[in-house]
């Protein structure tokens, strides 16, 4: 069968590229029928390699384009330019997936070559058996699997830079070690000569210290440890202006924040973590290096045990003649190069090693250095009280934005009406056609006074986000944009109603900031459901550069969301592009899943 497969290889390539061109020319259905026909082949491959060899090998082609749609004035966009029928954009973004594909260079490489490496293959494994099915699975995973294995070069690259790393934190050790000591003997001077207030400017150093261990561990060992430490609250003065230091009142506030520096250094959970990790990174450190040492003084000797033999160094004693030499001592003198294989399956173990033992001493690092559930805990009860405190206050803001809204808008245009009512009562008789032209004012101004109520309702909850959900409420509003916005959406169920109102003005916020700041041309919505929360991310192509510390309406968009303990990602290089992930913890209220994508 492997046989089989190989031998039509050649003429699939042919196909293969006659498919491409005649899709290229206008002909998508023969064309695309042609290249399916290749990739039935390639799959027929990758699924051998599965059944027979036991090497699985992933099928990577790009899912087709979604058919084009027509914006709010009928046009149909591919790129930057509009068409009136949505023939060509569809032709274009069919020829752009299947030529554009990398799984299809990788197709046409495997059906060239696997005609004589896959042949030779498919041979020997008739002869050798099942040996050489995994020999040719693993032959097809080369070619045809996306992820590639790493060469050999790179993993000795690899193994030399965590040997750098490991001899920086063997340095960095040795002084977290000194450092730890000398802290301790601080300590105790420091609370034994009662100038305990002077301490949290020494454990500032171990912060430091072990801040850059935090940072190394994540950089070096791919293991993040995340860094809490208890916020720093400043004093406040009583209602005379006073500060209050222990059980004296100052009129000065240093003595007052050197006391709360103090007691934020003792009751901080993660200090004493820092001052133990200081002390035992030395000892731990040592014991991950142990191995290495042993591995690199066979290194060094193993090429020159001849050497050492023949001075009488290494097997036997000084001076000792050379007649009366072990057999394996005088094999080892006699062979000069017998020394060297030893000598290279030590370095080759030493850069082998060295990899995971920089994770390992990353794992130690987060053991210590990481923050305590305890810890979490109390920042996320911390959290939520700032956050209820904005909730209430953006509450309150709204409510007063509401009540300005109706006072200065609807509320005054009803008493108007009711004025030109009233007119018009008394003119019924005197003057009628006055009576009549008050009365059409009346109307045209109880429509505006509609609309205008309408508006307002709208900006507190959409209607159809009520109606229809968070995904709808999202495709409406990129319906009313004159930009390409695409909506993906796998949202099982509905979440709760505050949490869409949230998701809807947060996600509406962004989508705005990116057509008013960043210029974009083209925006991506994206909602699920991963973890228990819900997840939205908006991606745009504009200029970039968005940082939540200079703009309110980021800022807004965080305070929207900790009220339901939800966070903002924000990523937003300058140049772009800009992408923001929102996540909320929530529960849905049903199983019916709605999964779709849709371009606007």
């Amino acid at each position: 069968m492997l046989l089989l497969l190989a031998l039509p290889g050649p003429l699939l390539f042919v196909l293969y590229l006659l498919g491409l061109g005649v899709a290229s020319i206008g002909l998508l259905t023969p064309g695309e029928w042609l290249i399916g026909r290749c990739r039935a082949a390639a799959n027929l491959g990758r699924r051998l390699a599965r059944d027979w060899g036991g090497v699985e090998v992933p099928v990577p082609y790009r899912p087709a384009p979604p058919e084009p749609q027509p914006d709010a004035e009928g046009w149909y966009r591919h790129d930057k330019a509009l068409y009136r029928k949505p023939r060509i954009p569809r032709y274009l973004a069919r020829v752009v997936w299947l030529a554009e594909d990398p799984a299809t260079n990788r197709d046409l490489n495997w059906m060239l070559l696997n005609t004589v490496v896959g042949a030779v293959l498919g041979l020997l494994a008739v002869l050798g058996g099942r040996t050489f099915l995994r020999a040719h699975g693993l032959w097809t995973r080369m070619l045809l699997s996306p992820v590639r294995p790493r060469p050999w070069w790179e993993r000795v690259v690899h193994g030399l830079h965590a040997l750098w790393h490991l001899a920086v934190l063997g340095l960095l050790a040795v002084v977290n070690l000194l450092a730890g000591v000398v802290l301790v003997v601080l300590f105790v001077l420091t609370h034994v000569l009662g100038a305990f207030l002077w301490w949290p400017w020494c454990n500032r150093v171990a912060r430091l210290l072990a801040g850059l261990g935090r940072s190394l561990a994540g950089k070096w060992s791919g293991v993040p440890v995340d860094e809490v430490y208890l916020p720093f609250i400043a004093p406040v003065p009583t209602s005379d202006g006073l500060y209050r230091a222990g059980r004296m009142l100052r009129k000065s506030p240093r003595p007052a924040i050197r006391r709360a520096r103090y007691r934020q250094a003792m009751t901080d959970p993660a200090s004493p973590r820092d001052l133990l990790w200081l002390l035992g990174d030395g000892p731990v450190t040592a014991a991950l290096l142990a191995p290495l040492a042993a591995l690199c003084w066979v290194f060094g000797w193993g090429f020159w045990i001849p050497f050492w033999v023949r001075v009488g160094g290494l097997f036997f004693d000084v001076g000792r003649p050379w007649a009366e030499l072990p057999a394996p001592a005088k094999w080892l003198a006699e062979t000069p190069l017998a020394g060297f294989p030893f000598g290279l399956a030590a370095g080759a173990a030493v850069v082998a090693l060295a990899p995971p033992l920089v994770r390992l001493h990353g794992r130690w690092a987060r053991l210590l250095l990481a923050p305590t559930g305890k810890t979490l805990l109390a920042q996320r009860v911390r959290r939520l009280a700032e956050t209820r405190a904005d909730a209430t206050e953006a509450e309150d803001t709204q409510l007063r934005r509401i009540e300005r809204d109706l006072h200065d808008g609807a509320q005054a245009r009803l008493i108007a009406l009711g004025l030109k009512l009233a007119a018009a009562e008394q003119l019924l008789d005197s003057d009628p056609q006055r009576a009549r032209e008050l009365l059409g004012e009346s109307k045209a101004e109880s429509g505006q006074t509609l609309s205008e109520l309408r508006a307002l309702v709208r900006g507190i909850r959409p209607p159809v986000l009520t109606e229809r959900g968070l995904v709808d409420a999202v495709r409406a509003l990129a319906l009313d944009l004159s930009v390409r916005i695409e909506v993906s959406a796998d949202l099982p169920g509905r979440c709760p109603s505050a949490v869409e109102s949230a998701a809807y003005f947060a996600t509406r916020e962004l989508v705005t900031n990116a057509l008013k700041h960043a210029g974009a041309d083209e925006i991506r919505v994206e909602v699920g459901y991963q973890r228990e929360s819900l997840r939205i991310v908006v991606t745009d192509d504009g200029s970039g550069g968005a940082d939540p510390d200079r703009g309110s309406g980021l800022r807004g968009i965080r305070r929207r969301l900790g009220t339901f303990d939800g966070t903002l990602h924000l990523s937003s290089p300058p140049g772009g592009p800009t992408r923001a992930t929102m996540e909320i913890p929530c529960a849905l209220s049903s199983q019916k899943t709605s999964s779709s994508s849709e371009t606007a």
